[in-house]
């Protein structure tokens, strides 16, 4: 069983991909939040396998909490979620498991999971 974290400034983007990954059987969504600072509190205590981060997000952006949350636990693997496709060189520079470009696809998302399973 994968546990996965959403967390994206846009309620919709995390809607969207709750209803993704919710049809998935050996996907559980741990946390799906809009507030960066409560998803690093959570993977405090929780353990998270795999973590779909927005990029541009107000005071914690998702590169930043990327870093902070593999300080907590190396072995989480990171996707960004993002409408802007000028961040991949950082994101995959921080050893992101992949990104994903918005509207994510169920297709696209059935891919990243493999790479998860993979790891």
């Amino acid at each position: 069983m994968l546990r996965v974290m959403i967390v994206d400034d846009e309620e919709l983007a995390v809607q969207r991909l709750e209803m993704i990954l919710s049809g998935i059987d050996d996907v559980e969504i741990g946390l799906a939040s809009m507030n960066p600072q409560e998803a690093y509190d959570y993977a405090r205590t929780h353990p998270v396998h795999l973590a779909f981060l927005d990029i541009a997000m107000p005071k914690i952006n998702g590169l930043r909490l990327s870093t902070l949350l593999l300080e907590l636990n190396p072995s989480i693997s990171v996707v960004f979620v993002t409408g802007f496709d000028n961040y991949a060189i950082q994101a995959f520079d921080l050893n992101a498991l992949d990104y994903l470009m918005k509207p994510v696809t169920l297709q696209r998302m059935l891919k990243t999971l493999d790479k998860a399973r993979k790891r």
